[in-house]
């Protein structure tokens, strides 16, 4: 696997991309695995995983739940559209850009967070950015998580004077992403590491 070439966060690229085109829907193969700080498989883990192309992906139900093996690990595969937009990859520069979110479901201090992944595939490579939500009053996942910049601390968006946290809880350790010319598929592989939480 490849590690990431470049980390940028979500909300921004958002803001800058402008509108995306979508194609019609492809075959998506997402293997991951999921490991503790130490390196250790997190086996059994009860988790839920989408594409962000698949309809009302942030709502509750989108997706399939999956239990992690021996290994920490879980296969997902689905047809889901590939969208493309321009990303910026230098001071000046846009590159053209196929577009796979993948939304990873898991536990959060007694509540449920969706790691929302975002995958860019332009020439030099792919490019991963990553934020994390947590449900809003309609329950689907709309409500990223909050970043106070003078105490480098994370917080409930609907908890602003609770606890504050080191981390978001989860993190991408290595991201890969490419188009099997022998089967028109596209294939997905990520290593998740799930963070102990520190309070502040």
């Amino acid at each position: 696997m490849k590690l990431p070439i470049r980390s940028f966060l979500s909300g921004v690229l958002t803001c800058l991309f402008g509108t995306m085109q979508q194609a019609s829907a492809e075959p998506i193969q997402v293997k991951a695995r999921f490991v503790h700080e130490d390196g250790s498989a997190i086996s059994g883990m009860t988790m839920r995983m989408v594409i962000g192309s698949e309809k009302d992906s942030r709502a509750p139900n989108a997706g399939k739940t999956l239990t992690t093996d021996g290994n920490g690990r879980v296969s997902y595969t689905v047809d889901a559209p590939i969208k493309e937009r321009k990303i910026p990859t230098g001071s000046a520069l846009r590159s053209a850009s196929q577009l796979i979110e993948v939304g990873i479901e898991m536990e959060l201090l007694g509540r449920r967070a969706l790691y929302w992944v975002e995958l860019d595939l332009v020439k030099a490579g792919p490019l991963m950015g990553q934020a994390a939500y947590v449900p809003g009053s309609s329950g689907r996942f709309d409500q990223m998580l909050k970043f106070n910049d003078k105490t480098h601390s994370w917080f409930f968006p609907d908890d602003p004077k609770g606890m504050h946290l080191t981390g978001t809880g989860a993190n991408v350790l290595e991201h890969d992403m490419k188009k099997n010319a022998a089967t028109g598929r596209w294939e997905i592989e990520l290593k998740m590491e799930k963070q102990k939480w520190e309070r502040r």
